[in-house]
């Protein structure tokens, strides 16, 4: 499996595969916890404005370039290839990404949704044999994903879905292994580990996301292809790809990153502006999905599910901050401090505040994975 995530330092301009040398002489403790939160806060799609965390590092993600002379990162759009696109052309751009993984157990991440299920569908139609893992549950808001989750089970060798309700986001905090940078997706570590750990189980080398759906269904096409805001390297996880996965011999893979498969969509939507919806994705791949995904349109609420998680390991972040002080002296991770980021209304649903809260989290966590 290719390594995904190397770094550099801003200061010296030095590409580094790795800088476990410089943190594990104490170089853990020069950190920047105020760049951390902006970071988090500006978010993926403008990770190249990113501020550096630990010392003057920063990880340079699968895709992104490091220009030597303007002594800065970029993370370059995709610039589709233009022509006359129709069904049989997304098919086969389809067939051949499959067709790389030949040989090998292709699974994919069975959400429920609209993005995921066109995958499913897909496989289905080439009689490509195929596994499906998942999260579910039976909370109320998610009665419709349940629902194609049980329909699309049925069409796979062999289907798990796990329960969110064990493994809840902010959940198990403390098996988050030893990682080189701090990341927020420490914080979904408990179901991402549920899902590889099945994977293994059924013997799953290749897992399928349908990351990156919400961008080429329901961003507009502009009709020049340069204008294109596509990020495709962005469209996976890289942290969870290879702290999580990765261990347990899985690679996993965002389906609309492949190029062929862009490449059709763009065209195939040329024109068209903003579809929240998705409503041409529903009508044109209707063949392939459930009707209710066809028919009907429904967005997943993960605010409850998210906020229960919040609630629960309160007393375990406040632990894991804890001992982030006493390691670091560092007032960020002070008890009153901490106190006072969670005594805000946690219901509230103000996404700047949660972000806050995780960007703390996803640091102390670091901080306790390097001194276990």
């Amino acid at each position: 499996m290719k390594k995904k995530i190397n770094y550099i330092n801003l200061n010296t301009a030095e590409h580094l595969d790795n800088i476990w040398d410089y943190l594990n002489t104490d170089g853990w403790k020069n950190i920047h916890p105020e760049n951390f939160e902006y970071n988090t806060l500006i978010g993926v799609l403008k990770r190249k404005e990113a501020k550096p965390v630990v010392a003057d590092f920063l990880p340079i993600d699968k895709g992104m370039k490091w220009l030597d002379k303007e002594k800065k990162v970029i993370d370059p759009t995709y610039i589709p290839n233009y022509f006359d696109a129709n069904m049989t052309i997304f098919l086969n751009a389809a067939l051949a990404f499959f067709k790389q993984y030949e040989g090998k157990k292709i699974g994919v991440q069975l959400s429920g949704g609209l993005d995921s299920s066109i995958i499913i569908g897909l496989l289905k139609h080439f009689q490509i044999p195929f596994y499906l893992i998942g999260m579910s549950t039976k909370r109320y808001e998610f009665r419709t994903e349940k629902h194609v989750q049980q329909i699309l089970s049925k069409w796979a060798i062999e289907s798990v879905l796990i329960d969110y309700e064990d493994h809840l986001p902010l959940s198990n905090l403390e098996e988050v292994p030893k990682h080189q940078y701090p990341d927020l997706s420490v914080n979904n570590y408990s179901s991402n580990k549920a899902m590889a750990l099945e994977c293994k189980r059924m013997g799953v080398e290749i897992l399928l996301t349908g990351d990156g759906g919400d961008n080429v269904f329901a961003e507009p096409i502009p009709s020049d292809p340069k204008q294109c805001t596509w990020i495709p390297q962005s469209f996976g996880d890289n942290w969870v790809a290879e702290n999580v996965y990765s261990p347990f011999g899985v690679d996993i893979i965002p389906f609309y990153e492949y190029t062929g498969v862009l490449d059709a969509i763009y065209n195939l939507r040329l024109g068209q502006g903003e579809d929240k919806a998705k409503l041409w994705a529903r009508q044109y791949f209707k063949e392939f999905i459930p009707q209710e995904l066809a028919d009907y349109t429904y967005c997943a609420d993960f605010w409850g599910i998210y906020i229960s998680g919040l609630q629960k390991a309160i007393p375990q972040i406040k632990i894991l901050c804890n001992r982030a002080f006493d390691l670091t002296t560092n007032q960020y991770f002070s008890e009153d401090s901490i106190n006072s980021l969670l005594s805000q209304d946690l219901l509230s649903a103000k996404k700047e505040e949660y972000q806050k809260i995780e960007a703390r989290v996803a640091l102390a966590v670091w901080i306790n994975s390097l001194n276990k």
